[in-house]
């Protein structure tokens, strides 16, 4: 069994002074995607560039202490072949996205676009978040391997994904188009794997904000998702979510994958 990790660490400096590398070695996934790490590389602790048990690789954006993913591989595993971006240079100087080729599939982690209050970055977010399911598409079509997509997209899909769906109606994260576009991923071929195993199981969230004791209270949003092609579905053993882990305003979210 493969067990993969996503985590929007939310800083990820911040997120090492609390624990972050002592809770890596205890949880061991094997592959482990990072977002909103905000980092550049000569920036970081030595265990962080160097693991000893993990090949790395980081996105580092134009703007410092902005955005940015991570891949950690476990240096057990086969090392898959890495492209750091999507191709497109206003989506990659934001350093939003990690493609990695293994050798049963194609793991595409990304840091999709926050909306904004005003909404204002509502279009450049749908057009990032189309790019990348286009991406997903092409590779499985070009090379016959499943793909996984996952990381932060900053949409909840259903009402079941958030705490108060009705005051959220016209908030970025639930918008109408924002919710459309998640229904063509699915559309599309791929399978959120959390509600493949919990279809109706409300209370399930990935993200709290820090007002309110919003995580203590459990007010929060499902907006991290682990997406499978549909060949891959027998093969995804269990989707989980760990509310527990603490460190980031989000919590780590996995796949088992025989």
């Amino acid at each position: 069994m493969t067990k993969i990790i996503s985590w929007n660490v939310n800083g990820i400096r911040a997120c090492y002074k609390k624990g972050f590398t002592e809770w890596l070695s205890t949880e061991s996934p094997d592959i482990i995607c990072l977002q909103e790490t905000k980092v550049h590389k000569d920036q970081l602790p030595e265990e962080l560039l160097n693991n000893n048990e993990y090949h790395t690789w980081y996105a580092e954006g134009v703007k410092r202490g902005y955005s940015g993913v991570s891949l950690f591989s476990k240096k057990s595993i086969p090392m898959p072949q890495v492209e750091i971006g999507i191709g497109v240079k206003k989506f990659d100087d934001e350093a939003r996205t990690i493609i990695a080729e293994y050798k049963d599939y194609f793991l595409i982690n990304g840091y999709f676009p926050n909306g904004q209050r005003d909404h204002g970055r509502v279009p450049f977010k749908l057009e990032y978040s189309e790019l990348i399911v286009q991406k997903a598409i092409e590779l499985e079509a070009e090379y016959k391997k499943p793909v996984i997509i996952t990381g932060d997209f900053n949409t909840a899909h259903h009402p079941i994904d958030l705490a108060n769906p009705k005051t959220n109606t016209k908030s970025t994260g639930f918008l109408p188009n924002e919710r459309e576009w998640m229904d063509t991923i699915v559309e599309r071929g791929f399978i959120d794997t959390f509600r493949n195993f919990h279809p109706e199981e409300p209370g399930h969230y990935t993200w709290w904000t820090y007002r309110s004791n919003c995580r203590e209270r459990n007010i929060g949003w499902r907006i991290d998702y682990f997406f499978v092609s549909k060949s891959m579905s027998k093969k995804i053993k269990d989707a989980l979510i760990l509310p527990d882990v603490l460190g980031s305003d989000h919590c780590p979210i996995g796949l088992i994958v025989k």
